[in-house]
C-alpha cells in the first residue's frame, strides 16, 4: 500500500496552477500554431471521460463569469529555482509573494505556497497556450463541459472599455476531477490590476460563440446539449476596494450547491495530473463520512490568495445551515459538534476535496484550488435532508473573508492592488440525497 508520505509527495503535481511537475514537455516554437500537438498532458486532460460529475440544475446554463485576477499567468521566471529570482519576478508584475516564508512541515517550501503566479511553461501545459502575464476568468455552467469541445474560440469575452477579447487559451484545469468538470478557465488580456473607479479594466461580459466545434455540454442521462448562445455578465472589478458592507465585496463567492449521499466516484484525474488525489471525504473521514454538501464557487477559494484551505478550516469560513419542520433555524457552527434537526444528529467532520490528510497542517499544505469543494456531514439522513444553506459570513465572530488567486498573501508590498475579499453570502442547497444529480459519459 502506498505510505501517506509517498501519496503527500506525489499530490503537487496534481494541484491546480502548480502544473511545474505534471509534464516535463517545454513550450515548442510552434505552440501556438499547432495546439496539442507535443502536449501530451493538455490531450490527456481534454479527453471526453465524466465519471460522477456534477451538474448543479435541471436546465444548461452559464452561471457566472467574471474576472479573477491579472498578470501572473504566465510569468518569466515565476518557477526559477532560486528564490530571489523567482520573487523579482513575480513582484514585478504586482503579484503577490510570501517573503521568509517558513514551514515546520519542509524546509524547502513549494512554490505554490510562495505565490499563485505561474511561469508559462506552467500555464503551457494546462492550457496548450504559453500565455504571457495573462488573466485568469473561470465560467462556470450548470452542467459539466464536453472536454474535447472546449477551446479559446467558443468564447468572447467583452472588457469594460469596450474591447472585445478572444482568449489565448481555455482548459478544465484546475476543475480536471473526473467527478468535476463543470468549470472553464480561460487565459489572456482581460484586464488590469486596478479599482474601476480608478480606470481599472475589468470583464463585463463572457459568452460563448459559435466556432468549428461548437461547445457542448452534457447533463441528466448523458443528454448533450449545446452550450452557444449561453453569457454571463459582471459589474464589478475584482479590485475593487471593500465597502462597509461586506455583502457588496467584490471577491469569490458560491454560485451552486447541494446534498447527496458521500460518494468517491469518480475521485480521480488523467494520470499527468496526479491519477488519484486521496482528497475525498472517505480519505479523510473514513466511515463517518455519510454526507457531503458539494459546493461550486466562482473562482478560486484561499484565505488570503495563495494558501490552500485546510480539511480544518470549516469554522474559519462556513456555516451549514438547517431547517425543522417547526421552522426553527440551526446553524451548524462548530465541527466535530452534534446537533439536533427534529431530533436527529447532525454534525460537520470537516472539509474535503481540498488536499490529504495530515496529523497537523500549515502553509505549506497543498489543496487542489480549484472551484469545487466538499463539507462533510455525518449522522442521520432525517437530519441531512432539513440542511437548506451554506453561508460564508465573510467576518466577525471569528470568521474571515476569501480570496481568489490574486489576493494579497502574508506579505503584501505597499502600493499595490491585490484582489478583494469575498462576500459575506448564502448559497441555497439543493437536496440531492435520493438523486445524486451526476453524469457520467466516457467516449468510446
Amino acid at each position: 500500500m502506498t505510505s501517506n508520505r509517498a501519496r503527500l509527495l506525489a499530490l503537487p503535481a496534481a494541484l491546480a496552477f502548480a502544473l511545474s511537475s505534471v509534464c516535463a514537455a517545454t513550450v515548442p516554437a510552434s505552440a501556438e500554431d499547432t495546439p496539442g500537438a507535443a502536449n501530451p498532458a493538455y490531450t490527456s486532460l481534454m479527453q471526453d471521460v465524466l465519471i460522477n460529475a456534477d451538474y448543479w440544475g435541471k436546465k444548461p446554463k452559464m452561471l457566472a463569469a467574471g474576472l479573477g485576477f491579472t498578470n501572473i499567468l504566465g510569468v518569466t521566471d515565476a518557477d526559477d529555482t532560486d528564490i530571489a529570482v523567482a520573487q523579482a519576478a513575480v513582484q514585478a508584475v504586482s503579484g503577490a509573494w510570501n517573503v521568509g516564508l517558513t514551514c515546520e512541515s519542509t524546509a524547502t517550501p513549494p512554490q505554490r505556497a510562495y505565490t499563485s503566479a505561474q511561469s508559462p511553461n506552467q500555464i503551457y501545459n494546462a492550457y496548450d497556450y504559453a500565455v504571457n502575464e495573462g488573466s485568469g476568468l473561470p465560467v462556470e455552467f450548470s452542467w459539466p463541459v464536453l472536454p474535447s469541445t472546449v477551446d479559446a474560440t467558443d468564447f468572447r469575452v467583452t472588457l469594460s472599455d469596450g474591447t472585445v477579447v478572444i482568449p489565448e487559451g481555455a482548459s478544465i484545469t484546475p476543475n480536471f476531477e473526473f467527478n468535476e468538470r463543470s468549470t472553464v478557465v480561460l487565459v489572456g488580456p482581460f484586464g488590469t490590476p486596478f479599482p474601476a473607479d480608478q480606470g481599472g479594466v475589468y470583464v463585463t461580459e463572457v459568452q460563448v460563440v459559435k466556432d468549428s466545434t461548437p461547445m457542448k455540454l452534457i447533463g441528466p442521462k448523458a443528454k448533450k446539449v449545446s452550450a452557444v448562445g449561453m453569457s454571463a455578465t459582471k459589474t464589478t472589478s475584482p479590485y475593487d476596494l471593500p465597502s462597509s458592507d461586506p455583502t457588496d465585496w467584490a471577491g469569490p463567492k458560491l454560485t451552486g450547491g447541494k446534498i447527496s449521499k458521500m460518494s468517491t466516484a469518480g475521485e480521480r484525474a488523467p494520470i499527468l495530473f496526479g491519477g488519484n488525489l486521496y482528497n475525498d471525504g472517505v480519505d479523510l473521514y473514513g466511515k463517518a463520512a455519510k454526507f457531503r454538501i458539494r459546493v461550486l464557487t466562482t473562482g478560486g477559494f484561499s484565505p488570503d490568495g495563495i494558501r490552500g484551505i485546510y480539511p480544518t478550516d470549516y469554522r474559519n469560513f462556513f456555516q451549514v445551515v438547517a431547517r425543522s419542520r417547526k421552522g426553527e433555524v440551526v446553524r451548524l457552527v462548530e465541527p466535530g459538534r452534534t446537533y439536533r434537526i427534529d431530533g436527529h444528529p447532525l454534525r460537520v467532520l470537516g472539509l474535503a476535496d481540498v488536499g490529504m490528510k495530515q496529523d497537523s497542517y500549515d502553509y505549506c499544505y497543498t489543496d487542489d484550488h480549484d472551484n469545487q469543494f466538499d463539507i462533510v456531514l455525518g449522522g442521520s439522513i432525517k437530519a441531512a435532508q432539513r440542511v437548506r444553506a451554506v453561508r460564508i459570513p465573510a467576518t466577525g465572530h471569528g470568521y474571515q473573508s476569501l480570496y481568489n488567486p490574486g489576493g494579497p498573501g502574508t506579505t503584501p508590498v505597499a502600493g499595490v492592488y491585490y484582489t478583494s475579499p469575498g462576500p459575506r453570502y448564502r448559497q441555497t442547497i439543493v437536496n440531492a440525497l435520493h438523486d445524486p444529480m451526476t453524469v457520467t459519459y466516457v467516449k468510446r
